[in-house]
């Protein structure tokens, strides 16, 4: 079997599978009462990132399986690249996974009293505990986690753990309008796909032709996929580079993220977009 068979295959099995889910799980948000206002004041069922979940696990018991059996992509002749190949997939799924959870726990018993980073650290050292500050302080542990398995000093730890942490808080902070989050990450999964090289080039989709099979029901505002879906996609970006990429394109993100950050602290991503005729364009197409 090639390379781009196999890539087909699980593109294939990620795209059917949570398209024909997005049923079941819509109707068991409903039924369960897990609705929420959105920006038009429309109650729809919050939480819609669950339906990611399903293919992430399917494909990865099919990719460790292949992994296995030894098919191409990893050394039969090498017994420690296998180890270190199944390590960084082990990783890559235990990360979303993680967020998986924190994203679901703040959707569902979220205080929305409390936004951004700052807000919910300046509550964390008022004694208060949101759930947005849980979640911040969890990804950024996850991704400790991480990166001290895949670096290889103490500054590539650190840089690490920075990208892995304010890549899992970069989709919340696009997740406001229809489609906007899910349009952002497409524009930066898909050439991350194209230029990872190596073992890491199919991790990628585990998770993307899902986010492709649930991008209209997000569009048309049918479902927020909200922090169970966010904090997910998020992730499996910061991890992407991490393992990925050298130090200078690591580091490049790193900046780009935090300069993000600080501008969505002091302004409205919104306002800015709704001020931009071209970006403005891009936001609403499709909605």
């Amino acid at each position: 079997m090639s390379q781009y068979i196999f890539h087909a295959i699980l593109f294939a099995l990620g795209f059917l599978g949570t398209y024909f889910m997005i049923p079941l799980f819509k109707s068991m948000l409903v039924n369960g009462n897990v609705i929420r206002p959105n920006y038009k004041n429309e109650m729809i069922p919050v939480g819609m990132g669950i339906v990611f979940l399903p293919m992430i696990i399917i494909n990865s018991i099919i990719l460790g399986f292949v992994t296995l059996n030894n098919i191409w992509f990893v050394s039969s002749s090498n017994y420690n690249l296998n180890i270190v190949w199944l390590l960084c997939l082990a990783l890559y799924i235990f990360s979303m996974m993680a967020m998986f959870f924190a994203g679901a726990l703040d959707d569902l018993i979220g205080n929305r009293n409390v936004s951004g980073l700052k807000g919910h650290f300046k509550s964390l050292f008022k004694g208060e505990l949101t759930t947005g500050g849980f979640k911040a302080l969890f990804g950024g542990f996850v991704g400790l986690v991480v990166s001290v398995c895949i670096s290889s000093s103490i500054v590539d730890i650190i840089v690490n753990t920075l990208i892995i942490a304010l890549s899992t808080n970069l989709m919340n902070l696009f997740d406001l309008r229809p489609g906007r989050a899910i349009k952002v990450y497409l524009v930066i999964m898909i050439p991350i796909y194209i230029t990872l090289t190596g073992y890491t080039k199919v991790f990628p989709l585990l998770i993307l032709p899902n986010v492709l099979a649930y991008f209209n029901t997000d569009l048309k505002a049918r479902g927020m996929m909200g922090d169970t879906g966010s904090n997910v996609l998020g992730i499996s970006i910061g991890v992407l580079m991490a393992l990925g990429y050298g130090i200078k394109v690591r580091l490049a993100w790193l900046v780009f993220l935090i300069l993000m950050h600080l501008i969505t602290e002091k302004f409205s991503l919104t306002k800015i977009i709704e001020k931009n005729r071209v970006l403005k364009f891009i936001d609403n197409l499709g909605r």
